[in-house]
């Protein structure tokens, strides 16, 4: 197995290439970023709304129709239910989950949607339903629905391409698929999931560093940001040198036990009570307003609510949809459909529920009570800094603190394995989904993510990091449409 020329150098040329325009200018840069965020969130976010409608319908039809009782594959499973959701939720999220998790609901109360008065008792009820409605059964309806078409094209059809223009060739047809237009499609896939995956570090690396300076005084500077993902680089290239069966696997084990282990932690140390009553309140609140939720845009209002977050997270699901469900689907060999399905929302689910409830329960708990001025810790020194305090303000700060540290350097390493995998998977010749890509591929991917990473972190900001989401997930949004209407096709057609 060697790297496919044609996938490989003009995606990292493209990239290198943006970069040095980025770091060249960064107040062009960011300029630029402004403009291209307003235009697609503005112009298009009808668009991906009805995008995860149609995803939702069709991970519907898969739990109750014909194909339910289809396997992917026929050996038997490779991994156990508790291993299989603990490696689908670690190779699903990062520490980006950890910094939105205590986060959010804040931005939801401080800039409310449908017009409410920011901070009022109504803005907060929303703010956790809000994160439920985000991080819920919806988006991880879609992922189920699209790792069903990736797991019949990997262990039923058993192409040996695994990337997008290998699954096209049913609508396409082979020669477009091996021609110009396969390259075009598989470039703008790499180039988008480098870009996601640089937001994800873009995310959390700043969460790590702010711990490292509450923890030993050492002060927040970019090269520190850098520091940091080189470590994730190397400790990367040791967890893919054991290979995804030992070295993948134990780490998202261990990850999963780690994050109920701290969750614990917070909820009995935090406002256990109010968590709870929260949770419920905010579950009538979403199960009331879903509807609204799912079809919000804003139009006369113009405030900008759903442009910001509601289509950021759905770019963000479409940016990711390939990557995490390449990879979700080679863990899943020998699952039926049902099971996929069924095993992702409910297991996933339950997962980002009960982080999303604790964190931000905890947080909009200590905002109640006075304990802390967010606004002021936003304003005077950023974001990730007000998320270490939410953590401080915890019983035995400084142990807390050093877990969150712990695991927010283990949820990112997870997901650096998961996405090098895959853009190595990508990015090889004869690559199938019953072999591994060397490990200089994967390493090296995940160097070049890296330094994407400190990009973003040179701009400064969240708008950069959303920006590059939505920029990817533009591309990407017809790509997966395209790939589920070639699975239907092919599936039919071969009478699956």
């Amino acid at each position: 197995m060697t790297i496919d020329p044609k996938v490989f150098f003009p995606s990292l040329i493209f990239v290198g290439f943006l970069s040095y325009l980025t770091v060249r200018d960064l107040d062009a840069a960011n300029n630029a970023i402004n403009a291209l965020f307003h235009y697609v969130t503005y112009s298009w976010g009808w668009a991906f709304e009805w995008y995860m409608i149609v995803m939702l319908a069709g991970w519907c039809w898969m739990v109750f129709g014909p194909w339910k009782n289809n396997k992917l594959g026929d050996e038997a499973p490779e991994f156990s239910t508790a291993s299989w959701i603990f490696m689908l939720f670690a190779s699903s999220t990062s520490a980006a989950v950890l910094f939105w998790g205590s986060y959010e609901a804040y931005c939801y109360v401080a800039t409310p949607p449908f017009g409410f008065e920011p901070f009022s008792a109504t803005a907060q009820e929303y703010g956790l339903a809000y994160s439920l409605f985000h991080w819920g059964p919806l988006p991880w309806a879609g992922f189920g629905f699209f790792t069903v078409a990736f797991g019949y094209f990997l262990f039923v059809k058993k192409i040996n391409v695994m990337r997008p223009s290998g699954t096209l060739v049913p609508l396409l047809g082979e020669k477009h698929c091996k021609g110009l237009v396969g390259v075009i499609i598989d470039n703008l896939y790499i180039v988008a999931l480098i870009l996601a995956m640089g937001t994800s570090l873009g995310l959390a690396t700043p969460l790590v560093t702010e711990c490292m300076q509450y923890l030993f005084g050492i002060p927040h500077t970019l090269g520190l940001d850098a520091a940091i993902i080189s470590c994730w680089i190397v400790l990367n290239a040791i967890c893919v040198a054991f290979g995804l069966n030992k070295g993948m696997r134990l780490a998202s084990d261990f990850r999963s036990y780690l994050s109920i282990g701290v969750l614990l932690w917070v909820l009995c140390l935090g406002g256990t009570t109010f968590i709870a009553n929260y949770f419920t309140d905010s579950m009538g609140v979403l199960l009331d307003r879903f509807g609204r939720m799912l079809l919000y845009t804003d139009t006369i209002g113009g405030g900008g609510f759903p442009q910001g977050w509601t289509v950021f997270y759905w770019a963000w699901w479409v940016i990711y949809g390939i990557q995490t469900c390449l990879f979700l689907a080679r863990i899943s060999k020998g699952r039926t459909v049902r099971e996929v399905c069924v095993g992702m929302v409910a297991g996933l689910t339950a997962t980002t529920w009960f982080m999303w409830t604790v964190l931000s329960g905890n947080t909009m708990d200590l905002i109640r009570r006075g304990a802390i001025d967010l606004t002021h810790l936003v304003g005077e020194y950023g974001a990730p800094r007000a998320v270490i305090e939410t953590w401080a303000a915890l019983p035995m700060p400084t142990f807390t603190i050093v877990i969150f540290f712990v695991l927010c350097f283990i949820a990112t390493l997870t997901l650096v394995n998961a996405c090098s995998y895959t853009l190595a998977m990508s990015t090889c010749t004869e690559a199938d989904g019953y072999s591994e890509p060397p490990v200089w591929v994967r390493v090296g991917w995940s160097v070049l993510v890296g330094v994407i990473g400190v990009t973003l972190l040179a701009l400064g900001g969240l708008k950069p990091l959303q920006t590059a989401i939505i920029a990817g997930g533009c591309p990407l949004f017809f790509v997966n449409l395209m790939i589920i209407w070639s699975f239907l096709k092919d599936a039919k057609k071969n009478n699956w």
